[in-house]
């Protein structure tokens, strides 16, 4: 990677790190408005990835069984991120 890619993979790296903090910080109050908020950035997030990933995978000619395997990890990742925002609002409804 050269020139602007190093620059745009610091500032991905970056927001992932806030990201990570800001999840970190609202698993204390689950069900509060910004915890929820916080799930559906990182929901995003990871469809956004894997598409991107899978993307990626299929236009390289070598070397693309590293990216499809992201791009797996981050749809399972997506995946259990969606039935947690759901599970939660079936919790509070069963509750």
């Amino acid at each position: 990677m050269e020139g602007p890619g190093v620059a745009i993979g610091r500032i991905g790296g970056g927001g992932l790190l806030s990201l990570g903090i800001a999840c970190w910080l609202a698993r204390k109050t689950p069900t509060a408005p910004a915890s929820v908020g916080v799930g559906w950035a990182y929901l995003a997030y990871n469809v956004v990835t894997c598409v991107t990933l899978a993307w990626a995978g299929v236009a390289l000619e070598g070397g693309s069984l590293p990216a499809l395997g992201a791009s797996v990890l981050h749809g399972v990742l997506g995946a259990a991120v969606l039935g947690a925002l759901f599970g939660r609002g079936r919790a509070s409804l069963g509750a």
